[in-house]
């Protein structure tokens, strides 16, 4: 029984001393209350500067040469000297037509001539007038001219069974096989020169303001949007189709980035001068108004803000602040007016 007692008392002894705790120093709580921690910014000094107006669009890239190479004479393919995507230059041999069957034409021709200036030869020997109007008579009976015409076209037609290519560029569209009759295609090839090429884009009607010839665009393709090639404008449709769009084309120097065909998107920055310019993540919202926190010594002070323009990635500001402001572009989030605020080491 004894034993119990002691056991039962050691117990409470051992509870009495694990429910004991040291009391709250409540004067070091006041005094982390009054300091609270300075919350961490980053602040970026505001200076009149450029503001970028930016219209946005997207266009397909044509080339700015591009000729379809026919086949002018029929027969079998003896010589392809091309494949898709080659570059060919200006007067390069590209393919040829079996020439015999029309070898032998030129020759024919060439036969028929010299029987029919015989003939006029005869003709005149016999002291017909030599005057110019009969000369015309005597060629035309003779068959002088015909002979000669038949002649030119069969030359025409030898001259063809050679194709050289008419401009510099690549070669797109190739379907012919060497062997096959020329007649089974519709066409040899098409050669683009794709070194200078157009971007055709369109313009919403109330952004015709914006667009001028000359001005230089951004050309971002779809297919890789971390790269821009730089163009100028070069024509401005002066016509609102039905949709209420306007045509623009520009020009650029492509240097083989990209091809014929490809989509891609516009931009077009127009400079405006002498703005208050501040990064749009200084901007957040307090009670359904704009507002931007600029830094005074290590207070975050609440300004509202009217905005004149806004691109992607800026913010022109009307009023409100002021060159010298140092505007609170990171940490802003939840900050309230005159939040004790520190200069985070960058």
């Amino acid at each position: 029984m004894k034993v119990t007692i002691q056991l039962m008392l050691t117990c409470l002894l051992i509870t009495a001393a694990c429910n004991e705790r040291p009391a709250p120093d409540l004067e070091e709580m006041a005094r982390r209350s009054s300091r609270p921690e300075a919350v961490l910014v980053e602040t970026v000094l505001l200076e009149p500067g450029v503001f970028y107006h930016e219209l946005m669009s997207n266009g397909k890239v044509y080339a700015s040469g591009k000729v379809t190479v026919p086949f002018r004479t029929n027969g079998n393919i003896v010589e392809l000297n091309i494949i898709n995507g080659q570059y060919v230059r200006a007067g390069e041999l590209i393919a040829r037509i079996e020439d015999f069957t029309y070898q032998s034409a030129v020759e024919r021709a060439r036969q028929r001539v010299q029987r029919a200036e015989i003939d006029l030869m005869d003709i005149l020997l016999r002291g017909i007038s030599e005057s110019d109007t009969a000369r015309k008579t005597l060629r035309v009976r003779s068959g002088l001219d015909e002979a000669e015409t038949s002649l030119a076209e069969a030359e025409y037609n030898l001259n063809h069974t050679r194709i050289y290519a008419p401009i510099s560029g690549r070669i797109a569209n190739m379907d012919a096989k060497l062997h096959n009759h020329s007649s089974t295609y519709r066409e040899l090839c098409t050669i683009v020169n794709d070194d200078i090429m157009e971007v055709e884009f369109p313009v919403i009607e109330s952004e015709y303001r914006f667009v001028s010839r000359g001005m230089p665009v951004g050309i971002i393709p779809f297919a890789n949007d971390t790269m821009m090639i730089t163009g100028t404008i070069t024509e401005i449709n002066p016509l609102v189709s039905d949709d209420g769009m306007i045509k623009v084309r520009a020009s650029f120097r492509n240097n083989g980035k990209l091809i014929e065909g490809m989509n891609v998107r516009i931009l077009i920055r127009k400079p405006e001068s002498n703005r208050l310019v501040v990064p749009k993540e200084a901007l957040v919202m307090r009670q359904g108004r704009d507002v931007i926190f600029i830094r005074e010594d290590t207070l975050a002070i609440w300004k509202y803000v009217d905005i004149e323009f806004e691109n992607s990635t800026s913010l022109s500001i009307r009023e409100g602040l002021s060159p010298g402001d140092l505007v609170i572009v990171k940490g802003n989030i939840n900050l309230a007016h005159e939040t004790i605020v520190k200069e985070n080491a960058r």
